[in-house]
């Protein structure tokens, strides 16, 4: 039990022992924007296995409502299944509230991929998984609109790829909660034609987009350039036609991509196609990863009997799933992970405003604290980090009070990525003004962790607080708020 007073008790430092509902506390496992995660066990089997306990940091949060609700309708063997919610109730009165999910014991996709090498099998299935977990989202008329590297955990018994972190999902029925004028996701994987819608309705701050299937299908192929490449795919520059609308011709893949296996290649492509209705569909993609993870029969050839032995053909190197040491790997640490996004001069200052908008929303992947993962060693904060996931089927049988047996995780936690434009260190690592932290080669603001959510700061947690890239003179500011009026 904690020796901490009842009194000091908050919702993102809770003591081992502290009772949430009917679950004890028995380690912390990760923070994030909304909520922290812990590893719990039942207050009265203390033994049992762990759950992951994921708490709202503020009191009566709707999004833990609707992120519960939109896991309790989806059953798929690479989904986190979700056991029960209810409400903790801090020493001062206030109610906070909280789901149980499955543990497990898995790490991020990207850092799973730097510590091994991986066939083409191994990652057509579980590209397949995910493609599956997508589908059965889908199917309930939902959308993830958060899928990355950092949400995809490999399990370490079997190496199933797990979809996690469903904070920014959103079904049919449920409450809009994202302003119009701000993107929930992580803006490196948003699609081009949510980037085109905003820079269409610069002027009109009540215009929202809404995700389709398709998002998810983009995410999903950037996810997968990432990991095959090290490396993130390029938006062409957008242009304006005689109608004044904006289109864009091409997604540019990275030089590595050629050294990809190409008969994984071709779906993946299709995944990063700028018009919306030519990704195809995830089932589609399903079943074309599942066949090329299926093993190919090996077929005996006797020898021919009384002939000479034929000389032994050159042997050429097959392609690979990741580039060779000549030119940057999936494993190399810390590769250069910035969509740099080159515009042209326009025509008038609201549409040069509007791609300054887009460029510093949409190069960054908020890698450092967007995940979900649960982690074994306290320390390691994640953003919304939490949750766990089924075997390769449910079990009719189970319930909340006996999940599956699985292990905590560990993760790794990434440096924040630099955008293009943003404010650089001299030769000696020093960053221009004394404010300033030099991270990952880069200068960076740092903030108090809420800031990270304000939509003018495009800041990214890292070891707990928030950085926000600075930007030169002349640069619109993102690193601190706007005047009040």
């Amino acid at each position: 039990m904690s020796g901490a007073p009842p009194s000091s008790l908050h919702p993102a430092a809770l003591p081992v022992g502290t009772l949430v509902g009917r679950w004890r506390i028995a380690g912390w496992a990760g923070r994030g924007f909304h909520g922290a995660v812990y590893r719990a066990v039942p207050a009265d089997r203390e033994l049992a296995t762990p759950v992951a306990l994921k708490l709202a940091l503020l009191p009566r949060n709707p999004r833990f409502a609707r992120e519960a609700e939109l896991l309790s309708r989806l059953r798929n063997g690479s989904i986190p299944r979700f056991w029960e919610a209810g409400e903790w109730q801090s020493p001062a009165g206030d109610f906070f509230p909280f789901f149980i999910m499955e543990w497990v014991d898995g790490l991020p996709l990207y850092a799973w991929a730097r510590q091994q090498p991986f066939s083409l099998p191994q990652a057509s299935q579980m590209l397949a998984h995910l493609a599956r977990a997508l589908q059965s989202i889908h199917s309930q008329g939902a959308v993830h609109r958060d899928v990355k590297g950092d949400n995809v955990l490999v399990r370490r018994m079997d190496g199933r790829a797990m979809l996690i972190d469903f904070g920014t999902g959103l079904y049919p029925e449920a409450e809009t909660l994202t302003p119009p004028d701000a993107f929930p996701g992580t803006p490196a994987y948003r699609s081009p034609e949510s980037g085109l819608f905003e820079l269409q309705n610069l002027r009109s701050r009540a215009a929202r987009y809404r995700a389709q299937p398709a998002d998810d299908l983009y995410a999903l192929g950037v996810t997968a350039c990432r990991w095959l490449t090290g490396e993130y795919p390029q938006f062409s520059d957008p242009f304006q036609d005689a109608q004044g609308l904006w289109s864009m011709e091409a997604v540019k893949l990275p030089p590595a991509w050629e050294q990809v296996e190409p008969s994984i290649r071709a779906p993946v492509r299709r995944l990063l196609s700028v018009l919306p209705e030519e990704r195809g569909t995830v089932h589609q993609l399903a079943e074309e990863m599942e066949r090329l993870a299926r093993p190919r029969p090996v077929v005996a050839v006797p020898a021919a009997e009384h002939s000479p032995p034929a000389p032994a053909p050159e042997v050429k190197p097959a392609p690979s799933l990741v580039p060779s040491d000549d030119k940057p790997a999936a494993g190399s640490a810390h590769p250069r992970r910035t969509m740099r996004w080159v515009w042209p001069a326009l025509a008038t200052a609201a549409a040069t405003l509007a791609v300054a908008l887009w460029v510093s929303r949409g190069v960054v992947e908020q890698l450092s604290q967007q995940s979900s993962a649960v982690s074994s060693t306290p320390g390691v904060s994640r953003p919304d980090a939490g949750t766990a996931g089924l075997g390769d089927t449910l079990s009719t049988a189970a319930s909340p009070d006996v999940p599956e047996p699985s292990l905590p995780a560990m993760a790794e936690e990434p440096l924040p990525e630099p955008i293009p434009g943003q404010t650089q260190p001299d030769s000696k690592g020093r960053c221009p003004l004394r404010r300033q932290v030099a991270l990952n080669g880069a200068c960076w603001v740092p903030l108090a962790p809420e800031e990270c959510e304000a939509s003018f700061a495009n800041g990214q947690m890292f070891r707990g607080k928030c950085y926000v890239p600075a930007l030169p003179r002349g640069r619109r500011p993102t690193s601190e708020p706007p005047p009040k009026p």
